[in-house]
């Protein structure tokens, strides 16, 4: 198997940046010379694709368990295989380093299930920007950024959340594209609507408009990714009212317009 040391990745690196915990670049993939092998890396990193469709194929004890990944968490020393369904693809890598993890008291396990939250993509095309406008606070925005990314997730795990958020991240999540009400789900996770009110922010990071927001946009982004419809096909399908309401939320949330992020 290979072993793969800080920052290189089975791609061309390219825009590589490092700092004091972390490391994030752009790795392009292409189809002919881009071999499945099984491999690790020496740190943890987060995956966001920008183009093309990979597959990830993941060991265990049963084998190698493979799933159409657009963003994924590898931890150090996982054994894994990339597959480029596309003819090529392109990926932000973020490696995280352990003086990262000691500088925050974070754990490996902290980033476990970021990839399934509403939002993260967004954080990772923040990132994808920060990279191509560095300033002199380029640093902190990447350590802020990440720390934003985490916080509802720590904040679950070191915590515990209570029963209705559950209920109510399933219940949004299977009704992304409808108008489900804050009755609705106040009803269905047996609480008062007040008490969602209250405490929706504390447990998912944003109020629950802009999380029914960041879901649609997060299905969005998954037909640029794989598809050529067009934008107003995308936003009718994502139940945004027209094109131009489907640009602007999607500038104001990840700070790219869909065409500049499709480039």
């Amino acid at each position: 198997m290979l072993n793969l040391s800080r920052g290189e990745y089975q791609g061309t690196v390219s825009n590589r940046v490092s700092n004091a915990g972390w490391l994030i670049g752009i790795t392009e993939y292409h189809r002919e010379v881009s071999k499945p092998l099984l491999h690790s890396h020496e740190n943890p990193h987060l995956s966001f694709g920008l183009s093309g469709q990979m597959v990830v194929g993941r060991k265990s004890h049963s084998g190698v368990n493979s799933n159409m990944e657009q963003f994924s968490y590898v931890r150090a020393g996982e054994e894994h295989q990339i597959f480029l369904v596309s003819p090529t693809g392109k990926n932000i890598n973020l490696e995280l380093e352990p003086e990262f993890l000691k500088r925050y008291e974070l754990q490996e396990g902290d980033f476990e299930k970021l990839t399934g939250t509403p939002g993260a993509s967004y954080i990772m095309l923040q990132l994808y920007k920060e990279l191509h406008f560095q300033d002199h606070l380029f640093s902190d925005n990447i350590d802020g950024l990440l720390l934003s990314l985490l916080q509802p997730q720590l904040l679950t795990i070191r915590k515990g959340a209570p029963q209705w958020t559950v209920i109510a991240r399933e219940l949004l999540c299977d009704n992304w594209n409808s108008e489900i009400s804050l009755q609705q789900i106040a009803l269905a996770a047996d609480v008062h609507p007040v008490t969602i009110s209250k405490y929706f922010a504390r447990y998912f990071g944003c109020s629950l408009g802009e999380y029914r927001r960041r879901l649609k946009i997060e299905r969005a982004l998954q037909l640029m990714n794989c598809s050529d419809i067009s934008f107003t096909e995308i936003a009718y399908t994502c139940a945004f009212f027209d094109q131009s309401h489907f640009i602007r939320a999607f500038k104001e949330a990840t700070g790219l317009s869909p065409k500049q992020f499709v480039k």
